[in-house]
């Protein structure tokens, strides 16, 4: 019998032995989603379907408003071009947007997860579909992605957008890069961070791309919903009024954290700058030169915590970049050859993994009680702490992928794959 016989049977339970643990990962997962449920039953998609029909009905759109008893009156707080990407909500039942919107959010979030784990996937030898199944699982318990979902958000879009424009378009110089970035900005303000993350990182032309698509698709609106439009950018984006309480726990902005210091008064706008400004300039440091030593990934993961951090309001289903964040740690600690390095890094990312997903916030504001105190201002901005460190100390990875010579050899002794096993390839 050959080599390559012999090693045929080791494969297929190699395999088998993947296929078990993810079916059996995923009915943890879909057991635990089942019994959380959806608390919230898409509160947000339907708060948008409500200021549609308000709109199609002739009225004014920025005059709608809708009661909440935590965060009172919640009013659509999104740029006129996200309003006509809306609007056809207002010509669907509440369960047909339901469905469109579940449909959509997981085949975007799918593309977002897909485009971050495949090169991790291919530099170690694993099979792409372990890889690609194990972390859209895993990531399906962060809380982000829950409240995302729970709420009815449309961020898994916009991150989808910022993703495939630095992470496909990009990397093969396509004269589109910056486009889809553009059109997350001109949805959701806060991507306009990657603007300054392109600029930063001096691809010119695909930052004045971004720009210049942000800027078109707001005229297109203002000359579609001229008064919409001026009201919006005059007085909304400036007075932020109908998103809520900043001091509620939710907001895990550098903001929140001055908004519940000094409640029931409003904090400072200069204190606050005093603090956000030199967060905005440490990290688009930081991941321009991450992106200067060739890792992408890491460059606008800490971008997107930057955005989220000087954001006047970043709710918790803001922060999807929790989610590229622990690939970059995972990554790092497989890469490294010093056992402390990995450990450090593998117990930083359950520490990251833990907390997010068994939500320190939500058990400070529903089970622990709001203990005060130094303890209640720790747990209370945990978010915050958790992405300042990350900004600050999340490794780059040198060269992005590791040498060629090192990579070919990690895949061929990955046995499950076939035609990857060192004993086939010998």
């Amino acid at each position: 019998m050959g080599v390559a016989a012999r090693a045929e049977p080791r494969r297929r339970s190699g395999r088998l032995w993947l296929i078990v643990a993810l079916v059996m990962t995923t009915l943890a997962a879909l057991a635990l989603h089942a019994w959380y449920g959806l608390r919230n039953h898409f509160f947000d998609l339907m708060v948008y379907r409500d200021a549609m029909l308000w709109w199609d009905d002739g009225n004014f759109l920025y005059d709608f408003g809708r009661p909440d008893a935590t965060q009172g009156r919640l009013e659509f707080t999104y740029p006129p071009f996200a309003a006509y990407l809306l609007r056809p909500l207002a010509w669907l039942t509440a369960n047909q947007s339901a469905v469109i919107f579940s449909a959509v959010s997981v085949a975007a979030l799918a593309v977002s997860i897909w485009l971050l784990v495949r090169p991790v996937a291919d530099e170690h030898g694993w099979p792409r579909w372990f890889t690609f199944g194990a972390a859209f699982v895993l990531a399906s318990g962060l809380e982000p992605l829950r409240h995302t979902f729970d709420f009815g958000q449309i961020n898994f879009i916009v991150w989808a957008l910022v993703l495939v424009d630095l992470l496909v378009l990009l990397p093969r110089g396509s004269r589109l890069t910056g486009v889809a970035i553009g059109l997350a900005t001109a949805i959701k303000l806060v991507p306009g961070v990657f603007i300054l993350y392109l600029l930063a990182t001096r691809r010119w032309r695909a930052g004045a791309m971004a720009a210049g698509t942000a800027l078109l698709a707001s005229a297109l609106a203002a000359a579609l919903a001229p008064r919409e439009s001026w009201v919006f950018w005059t007085d909304r984006v400036l007075h932020g009024a109908g998103v809520g309480r900043m001091d509620y726990t939710f907001n895990q902005s550098l903001l929140g954290v001055l908004a519940r210091l000094t409640a029931p008064e409003p904090p400072g706008q200069v204190a606050w700058l005093l603090i956000a400004v030199p967060a905005l300039v440490l990290g688009l440091w930081r991941a321009a030169r991450a992106t200067a030593r060739g890792d992408e990934v890491t460059g606008l993961t800490i971008a997107g915590l930057t955005g989220s951090l000087v954001s006047p309001v970043t709710w918790v289903h803001h922060i999807f970049w929790f989610v590229p964040a622990l690939v970059v740690l995972t990554d790092a600690a497989l890469r490294s050859a010093d056992h402390k390095r990995r450990v450090l890094l593998l117990g930083y990312a359950a520490l990251v993994y833990l907390t997010v997903t068994v939500s320190i916030l939500s058990l400070w504001e529903f089970t622990w009680g709001q203990p005060g105190g130094a303890l209640g201002f720790l747990l209370s901005n945990w978010f915050v702490w958790l992405m300042v460190s990350l900004v600050v100390a999340l490794p780059v990875r040198g060269g992005g992928v590791a040498p060629a010579d090192v990579a070919s050899a990690r895949r061929r002794s990955w046995s499950p794959w076939p035609g990857r096993s060192r004993s086939a390839a010998a």
